[in-house]
This record gives structure tokens, sequence and C-alpha cells, in this order.
């Protein structure tokens, strides 16, 4: 797997947006549909995240501890599959983009061909970018938009990197794994 030089436009590519804390079974959905296109359409796939938590930048104070560090991030995203990882870096400016101009920057970045976001991924300027504003801007672009349902514990519960946290807080760590679909390691 390459990490991507954020100066460098590509060619074709199939873009999974997410902050991806902990690579957890909900984020491998992503993955699973982005390759899944990118290797029918013969391109390569790029999971597009941060190199921080966005909550460092925006309210520092509340910010979780990661559930994944750069380097275990790097190693889960090519073990499920992912061709390049593009980790911008998260600032003030970026999270004050307006939420047209940070799809106009990703276009800039490569060709895009299809983007795979989460039902709740949000982006721009107060997280007003959502699912919606991605599927009207690849019909404007020309590039498919797949959204992608939660997973689910088997009671039921959207697995999110905040329920793994809080598991691993109670000292679940069997219930926090089972969700991640990897075994976890303290950062």
């Amino acid at each position: 797997m390459i990490l991507v030089d954020n100066g460098k436009r590509a060619g074709a590519r199939v873009a999974v947006l997410g902050t991806f804390d902990g690579v957890h079974k909900g984020h491998q959905e992503l993955l699973k549909v982005g390759k899944k296109y990118a290797t029918e359409h013969n391109i390569l796939l790029r999971a597009v995240s941060f190199d921080r938590h966005p909550l460092e930048v925006l309210r520092s104070a509340s910010a979780p501890k990661q559930l994944t560090d750069i380097p275990e991030k790097i190693r889960l995203m090519e073990k499920y599959g992912v061709d390049e990882l593009q980790l911008l870096t998260f600032t003030r400016e970026l999270a004050d983009m307006e939420p047209e101009s940070f799809l106009g920057m990703l276009r800039e970045m490569m060709d895009l061909r299809a983007v795979v976001a989460g039902w709740n991924y949000s982006f721009g300027k107060g997280g007003r970018g959502d699912a919606d504003l991605l599927k009207q801007d690849g019909i404007k672009y020309g590039y498919d938009v797949m959204i992608v349902q939660p997973v689910r514990t088997n009671a039921g519960d959207i697995i999110s990197s905040t329920l793994i946290r809080e598991k691993l807080r109670e000292g679940n760590q069997h219930e926090a794994e089972e969700m991640l679909g990897h075994s976890w390691r303290e950062q």
C-alpha cells in the first residue's frame, strides 16, 4: 500500500471517506464496497482520512483517545485491501472549508470515479456536507456515490468507534474486539 503525497494529482480512483478510527467492521464494510467497485472497474482504491481525530482541532478538551495510531491504521488499511491511503492534515482551515470546496479539493486530487461513505459521514464547515450533497456532487461531476448503511452488532447496536471506546472503558475488550473484527492493543 502507498501512503499518498497530498500534493500529487492521481488518475482514476475510488475514494472511501472516513476518519477510520479503529478500522472497525463498519469501516471494513465501506472498504469492501469500495474494493468491489475498484476491482470491477480496474482502478485503485484510495482511503481518504485525516492525520488526527478532527476533535483534536475542533474541541481538543473532548477529543477521544484514538483506537489506532497511524502505523496501525496503515497496517489495517492494507489488510482490508486499500491500495492508497491519503491522510489529510486536519487543520482549522480544513474544518472551516465549505462542503462544496472540500469536494472540489477531492476532485482536484484525483479523477474520482466513485466515492464511498458511511450513512452518517459529514464533512465541511459545521459538518454540513452529507450523503445528499455527495450524491448531488456525483451527479454534477459524473462519479458514482455509494452510501453504506450502518453495520450492527448481534444485539442491534450500530458499530462505531465511540461504542468501541465505551466497551473498552467498561473493561469489555472481547466485545470491543468483536466490533473491531481484529485484536486491539492500547495505543
